[in-house]
């Protein structure tokens, strides 16, 4: 019991414990248990953790290093982050028997809060987690903030901290930079790390500083700091990732590739490395890597939730250019099993199955025929579908183009740019189809095109506001999303434009229904965009100040609205 009251704060609090070993499991919740700690989980599988992840919220998270087929938890801790299923004071600790995992750990920009080497005993795992609370603790302070989407209020609360001079100010410090960059604001991310990196020489604050510059854009500043941190500390894999990210922004692939391999062959099992490295690998014509990092990919990520189906599209379409239609066909099983009822995964389903029966036929007119018709149905199908993932749309460019259908595979190329015209993955991808097809100067084009396109449409709408004509630009930006409709960029500035308008000139149900679908649509096409978790957090201010924050609400105004506005239509016919 005196144990327990060691542990106030602690005292209500969930846990989760991810371990394959029965033993363990119950060792580590005994240790739980003696903090004060009652309400906790248990897991044997990868799988069920990342489920439980996204279903509940952890005060502390115990989680063993050696996960099983090579899959380990920093990597566990790693797609958390990612995908934000840690509040910002979770205790995130790894149980290890790995010795250098200390040196990783306090390089990587994201690292879990402490390890534990073992054998221990359980005092020593109630004396860490003890540290590890008085160092996470204070993070509390920010924890309804960021659980509401107020993550402004998140970094005020940190500039709270860091204003009174605390003892772990480093700690806040590091915090604001990753909300900072959460939020989009990488400007001020850029020269927080800069201010900390003229104080002290810390490997996770120029990591930090790489992923600014390169959201800014700043391509040769941030290719420096991960090769530094590379050369530095190279067992910190996150730092090739993001090097390769840069060269292939740069135009490099093949290197950017070289970087890539050498990043998989220290750390194997992540989906995200292996969906690049096998992309990379098909645009610089190695097939058998391609196919290698692709299958790897779709494997790993097949058990959770962040699966693309573009990646099956192109591992069967490297299968096919290897001459392999069982492998191809085998894919497209696959698809058709992990994707059920996804109206894109359909599409590409259709457009597999014409590669396979065209491949299959020979030289047989017939078949050529039938494969003719059923890329015709699945382009017909894509044409009636929004939404639909800028991967899924080049997917469907590439089997236009292969079979000499020019505008087709020209008009999906043009909708994913404007989908994603600042993806600079996607652009890579874009120009690599048509570096292949002997036209890199068509790609080039195409790409300044869509970009030209999207900052004409903000530039007028920007005149508008200029102009205090914040009505014509909002009715610009409403109107340009029925042909942009998957612009993440296009629909976060309308939603910032809407609500403008609303805070200025009253309430608009109608306006904060459109504002509401466009956030939904926003998060579902690009979850870890920072600006999005900006925009709810004014959306949600913004009902609060009007009274009307009830799930829904703008829904059920905005139908009340249209259904007065029908009647009065009748009345007045």
């Amino acid at each position: 019991m005196a144990e327990q009251q060691r542990f106030p704060s602690l005292s209500g609090g969930r846990a989760l414990v991810i371990d394959r070993a029965s033993e363990m499991r119950a060792a580590l919740g005994r240790g739980l248990a003696a903090c004060g700690i009652a309400n906790v989980d248990y897991v044997a599988r990868v799988s069920d953790a990342l489920a439980r992840l996204n279903q509940s919220s952890y005060d502390i998270v115990l989680c063993e290093y050696d996960l099983g087929q090579g899959f380990d938890g920093v990597n566990l801790f790693e797609t958390s982050q990612r995908h934000q299923l840690l509040k910002p004071s979770t205790i995130f600790m790894v149980i290890t028997g790995e010795r250098r995992l200390a040196q990783v750990m306090s390089a990587a920009e994201l690292a879990p809060d402490d390890y534990l080497l073992k054998p221990f005993s359980g005092g020593e795992l109630i004396s860490r987690i003890e540290r590890a609370l008085r160092r996470k603790g204070r993070f509390r302070v920010i924890d309804d903030a960021v659980r509401v989407g107020d993550y402004l209020a998140a970094v005020s609360a940190c500039d709270e901290v860091l204003a009174a001079e605390a003892p772990d100010a480093i700690e806040f410090r590091r915090m604001k930079g990753r909300l900072l960059a959460q939020v989009g604001e990488h400007s001020a991310a850029r020269d927080l790390y800069r201010e900390l990196l003229a104080e002290r020489d810390a490997p996770w604050a120029l990591l930090g500083l790489g992923r600014a510059q390169f959201s800014l854009q700043q391509y040769d500043e941030a290719q420096q700091c991960f090769e530094r941190v590379k050369q530095e500390n190279e067992l910190v894999i996150e730092a090739y990732d993001w090097l390769a990210r840069t060269m292939v922004a740069q135009g490099d692939p093949k290197t950017a590739q070289e970087v890539l391999q050498d990043a998989a062959r220290r750390s194997p099992l992540v989906a995200q490395r292996q969906r690049a490295l096998g992309g990379l690998a098909h645009r610089n014509g190695d097939l058998a890597a391609a196919e290698a990092g692709l299958a790897q990919a779709i494997e790993l990520s097949r058990g959770s939730f962040w699966r693309d189906p573009a990646t099956y599209g192109e591992l069967a379409r490297v299968q096919l250019e290897r001459g392999d239609i069982g492998a191809a066909r085998r894919t497209s099983t696959r698809l058709k099993h992990d994707f059920r009822g996804d109206a894109a995964a359909d599409v590409l389903l259709q457009l597999v199955d014409a590669a396979v029966t065209e491949q299959m036929g020979g030289d047989s007119k017939l078949e050529r025929d039938k494969a003719r018709q059923k890329l015709k149905e699945a382009c017909e199908q894509l044409e009636t579908l929004d939404d639909v993932p800028a991967g899924v749309l080049l997917e469907a460019a590439h089997a236009c183009y292969a079979r000499r259908q020019r505008d087709q595979g020209e008009a999906f190329v043009r909708k994913a740019l404007r989908s994603s015209h600042d993806d600079t993955e996607l652009l890579a991808r874009v120009e690599g189809l048509y570096q292949a097809l002997g036209e890199p100067e068509t790609g080039s084009s195409l790409i300044a095109a869509a970009t030209q396109d999207i900052l004409e449409l903000n530039n007028e709408a920007v005149r508008a506001v200029q102009a205090g004509d914040l009505a014509g630009a909002a009715q610009r930006f409403v109107g340009a999303l029925e042909s942009l409709p998957g612009n993440v960029q296009v629909l976060l500035n309308a939603v910032h434009t809407i609500l403008s308008l609303i805070n200025r000139d009253g309430w608009n149900p109608q306006y904060m229904l459109l504002a509401e679908q466009y956030l939904a649509r926003a998060k579902r096409l690009d979850p870890a965009n920072g600006k999005t978790r900006q925009l709810i957090d004014a959306y949600r201010r913004t009902q609060r100040r009007y009274g009307v924050d009830a799930p829904g609400a703008a829904a059920a105004q905005a139908a009340a609205a249209a259904a007065e506005q029908g009647e009065g239509t009748d009345k007045a016919a």
